[in-house]
């Protein structure tokens, strides 16, 4: 895998536990790899925050060639962004389609042979994924830079943006392979510079997460 993979990827692998053997946090993961996605596709230019809602820059795609509109992933999601009647905010885009999200994301991974998924059935009515990574290499690499990047001290201008990014959008989804709730605490001033360096997306992926939680609260 390419050290260039984007940020849904990148938090796909992260999400899975090495030691559990299995993909954590998976009631909010689609939330975390929406705005993984709105976030890259921001970094690429392709959408823009104008007073907290999510605009299109471009109306039509760029010329052939673009590596980001090459991700069918990310092109779905820039897809659904564009063909709205309105500018909606973050937390709107974030918050849709969670479940179409993994499957896509996981979809995507076991075609490049990153990963194994398999469907299966628990006592032989309940459906659920299997995932195995086939490479633990590519994991590892990214958990090392989201480490340094939240513990290193590192000025925040000298930071690769998908290591800050990886670590906002982790702490802000509870994605505690990433970011345990330990660290989110000790760390805390620096998950919020970082998250403030990512921009809104950030804070709507928080937004989104508490409106699940207290939707699944309240039954």
């Amino acid at each position: 895998m390419e050290t260039e993979t984007f940020l849904p990827a990148r938090l796909f692998l992260l999400a899975y536990d090495p030691k559990k053997q299995r993909v954590a946090g998976a009631w909010h993961l689609g939330a975390v790899l929406r705005a993984a996605a709105l976030a890259e596709l921001q970094f690429a230019g392709h959408v823009a925050d104008e007073n907290g809602r999510v605009v299109v820059t471009h109306h039509r795609h760029p010329a052939h060639g673009d590596p980001v509109l090459a991700d069918e992933f990310l092109r779905t999601v820039l897809e659904e962004v564009a063909a709205s009647n309105r500018p909606r905010k973050w937390q709107h885009w974030i918050g849709r389609r969670n479940s179409a999200a993994v499957k896509l994301v996981r979809e995507q991974l076991a075609a490049d042979h990153t990963i194994k998924a398999e469907r299966r059935r628990a006592l032989g009515l309940i459906p659920y994924w299997t995932v195995a990574l086939r490479d633990t290499r590519a994991r590892t690499r990214f958990a090392e830079s989201a480490r340094r990047a939240l513990r290193g001290g590192e000025p925040l201008e000298r930071l690769d943006r998908r290591d800050a990014a990886v670590v906002a959008l982790a702490a802000n989804g509870d994605l505690r392979t990433v970011v345990s709730g330990a660290d989110r605490r000790k760390y805390k001033p620096r998950v919020k510079a970082m998250s403030e360096l990512v921009g809104p997306v950030a804070k709507g992926l928080k937004s989104a997460v508490q409106a699940a939680q207290a939707a699944a609260a309240a039954g």
